[in-house]
């Protein structure tokens, strides 16, 4: 098996007229599966080559086009996979296994859906997976190459809980679940930990404040009412606790490569990574997708 590559597609075609349904584009791809682009020509060419010749002709010096036309006719291979999301936001995850077609019938037509790709079958995922692909979604380009290691890693595991054994995937050691677990990730299990284990309930909106001059992922009440929050950091990145503020509310901070110096008073604590996957390993059943699926693989 050659080197496997990570792609994520986003299915909402326009078409000539803008006025394609990209909801019935979805239905379209989920059912045949395939994943597809627009980008019509005059005549169903019998060739890349021909494909290309008459898209310059029709689209000219669109650097949209030559992308994502170059993407599915050329970049794409067989057993790469692929991620697209559907219009209620849940991801489905697939494996190319065949080369370019161009179908031009009546239905392919009318939801743009004619450079095409066939997958062996699109699994039903959710809408938790890891923060990579999220990520990856958000950019306008059609078509992207998703270049991340775990984010690939955490794509053939999905894919092989639908296909055991299909990629085989090699365990590194050393290897922890705060190597795997991103950003984002670091911050729910933290704030599930304080919620399940200590009482707290978090404040949704707060969440949403993203402030540089900040110096917290959220807010929390405990039972009398007094605030508290979180602060995170992954990576290599230590936390020095003299660089907080304690009179506003408490402060717990995390992060999987230690503190400068710890502490455990009425006013912050330095949460450790024991502690923390103590609470993972106990509560995994009861997790986001996107994090339980790292435990089981890790087991």
């Amino acid at each position: 098996m050659s080197e496997i590559k990570l792609w994520r597609v986003h299915i909402r075609p326009t078409g000539p007229e803008g006025n394609v349904d990209v909801k019935k584009s979805v239905e379209l791809c989920l059912r045949d599966n395939i994943i597809g682009i627009g980008w019509r020509v005059d005549r169903r060419p019998s060739s890349k080559e021909e494909y290309f010749k008459l898209g310059e002709k029709r689209h000219g010096s669109s650097s949209s086009w030559k992308s994502n036309s170059r993407a599915i006719l050329y970049k794409m291979h067989e057993d790469d996979l692929v991620w697209i999301r559907d219009t209620n936001g849940i991801y489905y995850l697939g494996r190319i296994c065949g080369d370019w077609e161009y179908r031009d019938n009546k239905e392919n037509l009318q939801v743009d859906i004619i450079n095409i790709r066939p997958v062996e079958k699109f699994y039903k995922v959710g809408t938790r997976v890891a923060g990579k692909i999220i990520n990856s979604f958000i950019p306008s380009k059609t078509i992207q190459q998703i270049h991340d290691d775990t984010a690939l890693l955490f794509s053939k595991i999905v894919y092989n809980k639908f296909n055991p054994c299909y990629y085989k995937i090699d365990k590194k050691e050393n290897l922890d679940i705060f190597n795997l677990l991103s950003a984002e990730d670091l911050e729910d299990v933290v704030g599930l930990y304080l919620q399940l284990e200590r009482g707290y309930v978090l404040i949704p909106s707060s969440r949403g404040r993203r402030d540089e001059t900040i110096k917290y992922e959220y807010e929390l009440l405990d039972k009398r009412g007094k605030r508290a929050f979180v602060q995170v950091k992954s990576g290599n990145v230590e936390i020095d606790p003299d660089d907080y503020d304690v009179s506003e509310g408490k402060y717990f901070l995390f992060s999987p490569a230690g503190y400068t110096r710890t502490r455990n008073d009425e006013g912050l604590e330095t949460l450790s990574k024991d502690v923390i996957n103590r609470f993972l390993k106990k509560n995994k059943d009861i997790l986001p997708l996107n994090i339980k699926i790292w435990l089981d693989w890790l087991a």
